[in-house]
């Protein structure tokens, strides 16, 4: 386990906090955060439970999710280091998402009176946290709207796609960690439909499948698949 890193010290240039907020808050927000490890499966955020504060990933990765009836979870959102987590119950009384550490991660909790003063002295950091979420909600619509129209397979390429543009970005790496049940959840099907799916990917040599991890050996032809869908925006 590698020591805490100050928010001075930290690598993670598009974090909002280095981003966005003045030298002096930028000490103050690293004297006053709590920075926490969290192992793979770890809860960071549970559901309904009283708003605290903003948490901000300094190192691995998350899934945010949501329960629906009869327990079912759907996962609305893959996260990355410098993405942040509980903005959506921010200014509420209850978190209505849930979130799961999804590799071995490090995350900095902000608590919610030092992130209003952090407003109130930043109008940069305020205007970056609405852009971040107008980005985020123009996206959730996105993916409200194609998951209605999509056929299975549809939605189980978008969810591949997805996660590379999430987990990928910064590397040339085309290989996609997650367990069948994540997977599932985030393409809004069932375990069956996705292994029929999976299956017929890999017969058309557009993906490896191994039990927790898919690469993807063809970006276009999987694009092709969901293209029509995004010509509009």
């Amino acid at each position: 386990m590698r020591k805490v890193i100050s928010c001075i010290d930290c690598e993670v240039s598009e974090c909002m906090v280095k981003k966005f907020c003045n030298s002096e808050w930028v000490e103050k927000i690293s004297e006053g955060k709590q920075t926490v490890f969290y192992k793979s499966g770890q809860h960071i955020v549970y559901e309904n439970n009283p708003v605290m504060g903003l948490y901000f990933i300094q190192s691995g990765k998350a899934k945010i999710f949501s329960t629906g009836i009869y327990g079912k979870t759907q996962v609305v959102r893959l996260t990355k280091a410098s993405d942040i987590i509980g903005h959506r119950g921010f200014g509420g009384e209850l978190y209505p998402i849930g979130a799961v550490a999804v590799e071995n991660s490090y995350i900095c909790f902000v608590d919610n009176d030092f992130i209003y003063k952090a407003f109130m002295a930043n109008p940069k950091f305020t205007f970056g946290l609405m852009m971040y979420y107008s980005k985020e909600l123009r996206n959730s619509e996105a993916k409200i709207k194609n998951l209605a129209q999509m056929n299975v397979k549809e939605k189980v390429v978008d969810a591949i796609l997805y996660a590379d543009s999430v987990f990928n970005e910064d590397n040339n790496s085309k290989v996609i960690t997650l367990n069948r049940k994540d997977l599932a959840d985030l393409s809004g099907i069932n375990a069956a439909q996705l292994s029929r799916i999976l299956s017929e990917l890999k017969s058309e040599n557009l993906l490896r499948v191994e039990i927790n991890e898919v690469e993807i050996l063809n970006s276009e032809g999987m694009q092709a698949i969901v293209d029509p869908f995004y010509k509009t925006y």
